[in-house]
C-alpha cells in the first residue's frame, strides 16, 4: 500500500468501522454481559467473533456448578442490546460454550440508509482514491479508497490504514483479519432494505473471490436509519479462505477500474429473474476449481460450471433447442461457446506441455483433450485409460478448463476488462491481458456441430 505524506484537496477521510480493525488472529468482541437462558438467572458471557485458526462467532458463560447439564444440544440466548432483549439461536459445544451460526437484529418496519460492514482477509486492492487521516503529530496517506456507482447502489472500500504491517505475519499461520470496512448506500440516498443489501452483499461476497481466487467475506454488517440509530445488525460465522491462501486471482488488485467492471456486470446478472441463481452458482463453481485440495477436485469443480455455463448459454439464451443440444457432444458444446466468444481453441505446447502431447498424440484440440482428461478420471475402461502414467497431464487439463471456466463466465455475464490469464501467466502478477472478445470486430457465428448419431465418437479425433 503506498503510504506517505503529501497535501492533496482531493485527498477524503477513511471511514470509521463499527468494530475496530483487530490484529490477525484476535478475537473480535460482539457482546459482553448478561446472559438469559442458560440457567435460571442471568449468567455473565461474552460473544466474539474468533478470528483463528477456527473462524467463527463462539459464545460463553459464567455458569454455576448446579448449572451444568448433562444433555448438550441447542441452547436459546437472551442479550440485551439497544434497550431490548433479543434471543438467539446457539449451540453447546460443551457446558458454558458453543457456537451461533447466524444471529439478526431486525428492528420492525425497518429502512436503511446506509450499511457499514467489514471484509475479512481482501487483498490489497490499490486505491485510486487517497486517504488521509492526522491525530496529533501523527498523519498517513495511503491509496486505500475504490468507490463505484452500480445499479444504482453507490459502494465505497476503504483499506486499513496499516494493512501492509497487520498482514506481514497474518500468511504465516491460518488466521482471519478485518482488513477493509464498506459502505453502501443509494446513489440517490433513498431508503431500502434489508432483503435487498442482503442479496447485494452475496453477490458482491462471490464476485469478490471469484476476482481473486479464494473466498473472502463481508463480515458483521450494521445498518443505519435516517436518523443515524442503528436498525439492523447480523453476526455470521463467515466462509471464507485464511490470509495464509495465495489463490489465483483472474484480476490483478492493481486495476481497480477492472473490478469496478466485474461487480457492474455481476450485479444484474446476480438478479437476472429470468435466469435465478445461474451466475452465482457458476462463479462458486470457479472459485471451488482454484481453491480445492486436490487438483482432481478442482477438475471436477471447473467441468460442471462450463456444462451448466453450456446450458444457460445454448438452451436459456434460445440458440439451441433441448435436443439440439443433447444431441451434440461435450467437447463439441464447449468448443462452441468458445468460438462464440473468440477464445482460442490450441493447446500452446510451451505453457501446457503435457496436454499438448497427450493432444497431438491423439489429434484433439483443447476442449476435446479437456473433456477426455475428465472422463478418464471419471470412468476408466482399461489400464490404457490411466492418466497418471502421463507426468503433468492432470495439472495441465486444470489450468486449461480454469481457463475456459474464467473467460466463459466473464464473457456470459458481458466484461469488456482484463485478466490475468492463469496459463500464461509468468513473473510478475500484473501481467493482464485484454479479454479476446473485447474488439471492434464482429466473431462470426461458428457452424453448428455434428449430432452424436452423424458420427462415431472413436472417429473423431481430428482436431477442428
Amino acid at each position: 500500500m503506498s503510504q506517505g505524506l503529501r497535501d492533496d484537496p482531493r485527498d477524503e477521510t477513511p471511514l470509521q468501522p463499527v468494530y475496530p480493525f483487530n490484529p490477525p488472529g484476535a478475537s473480535v468482541v460482539l457482546y459482553e454481559g448478561p446472559i438469559a437462558g442458560l440457567a435460571d438467572d442471568e449468567r455473565l458471557g461474552r460473544i466474539e467473533l474468533d478470528c483463528g485458526p477456527r473462524v467463527g462467532v463462539r459464545w460463553r458463560a459464567e455458569l454455576q456448578p448446579e448449572d451444568h447439564r448433562l444433555e448438550l444440544g441447542k441452547a436459546s440466548l437472551t442479550v440485551q442490546r439497544a434497550g431490548r432483549d433479543w434471543t438467539i439461536d446457539a449451540h453447546e459445544r460443551s457446558s458454558g460454550e458453543g457456537w451461533i451460526n447466524v444471529a439478526a437484529f431486525l428492528r420492525p418496519n425497518a429502512r436503511l440508509q446506509r450499511v457499514l460492514v467489514q471484509w475479512m482477509n481482501l487483498p490489497n486492492i490499490i486505491g485510486p482514491i487517497g486517504l488521509f487521516v492526522s491525530s496529533g503529530d501523527t498523519k498517513r496517506w495511503w491509496l486505500g479508497r475504490w468507490r463505484a456507482d452500480i445499479d444504482g447502489w453507490r459502494l465505497t472500500l476503504d483499506a486499513r490504514p496499516d494493512y501492509t504491517e497487520a498482514l506481514d505475519h497474518a500468511h504465516e499461520t491460518h488466521l482471519y483479519v478485518f482488513t477493509h470496512v464498506m459502505e453502501i448506500r443509494r446513489t440517490d440516498d433513498s431508503l431500502f432494505d434489508v432483503d435487498a443489501v442482503m442479496r447485494l452483499l452475496d453477490c458482491l461476497r462471490v464476485t469478490f473471490s471469484f476476482a481473486f481466487g479464494r473466498w473472502v467475506t463481508p463480515v458483521l454488517p450494521v445498518g443505519y436509519d435516517p436518523t443515524g440509530k442503528v436498525a439492523w445488525e447480523m453476526w455470521t460465522s463467515p466462509i471464507c479462505d485464511p490470509a495464509k491462501s495465495i489463490g489465483s486471482p483472474c484480476l490483478y488488485r492493481g486495476r481497480p477500474d477492472d473490478l469496478t467492471e466485474l461487480v457492474r456486470c455481476a450485479v444484474p446478472a446476480f438478479n437476472d429473474a429470468a435466469k435465478p441463481g445461474n451466475t452465482r452458482f457458476q462463479m462458486s463453481l470457479a472459485i471451488q476449481a482454484v481453491e480445492a485440495g486436490y487438483v482432481e477436485q478442482r477438475i471436477l469443480a471447473a467441468a460442471p460450471a462450463l456444462e451448466h455455463l453450456a446450458w444457460t448459454e445454448l438452451v436459456l439464451n434460445n440458440r439451441w433447442t433441448r435436443k439440439a443440444y443433447e444431441d451434440r457432444y461435450a467437447e463439441d458444446r464447449l468448443r462452441y461457446l468458445l468460438q462464440l466468444a473468440n477464445i482460442p481453441t490450441g493447446i500452446d505446447p510451451t505453457a501446457l506441455p503435457a496436454l499438448a502431447k497427450f493432444a497431438q498424440a491423439n489429434r484433439l484440440d483443447g476442449p476435446t483433450a479437456v473433456t477426455r482428461v475428465r472422463n478418464r478420471l471419471i470412468h476408466p475402461q482399461t489400464p490404457e485409460d490411466q492418466i497418471y502414467k502421463h507426468d503433468g497431464l492432470v495439472e495441465d487439463t486444470w489450468q486449461l478448463y480454469r481457463r475456459y471456466a474464467t473467460l466463459l463466465l466473464l464473457h456470459s455475464i458481458g466484461y469488456h476488462g482484463e485478466y490475468i490469464n492463469p496459463v500464461r501467466n509468468t513473473g510478475w502478477v500484473g501481467n493482464t491481458v485484454p479479454v479476446p472478445w473485447g474488439t471492434d470486430t464482429p466473431i462470426p457465428t461458428p457452424a453448428m456441430p455434428p449430432a452424436k448419431s452423424t458420427v462415431r465418437r472413436s472417429n473423431r479425433r481430428t482436431a477442428r
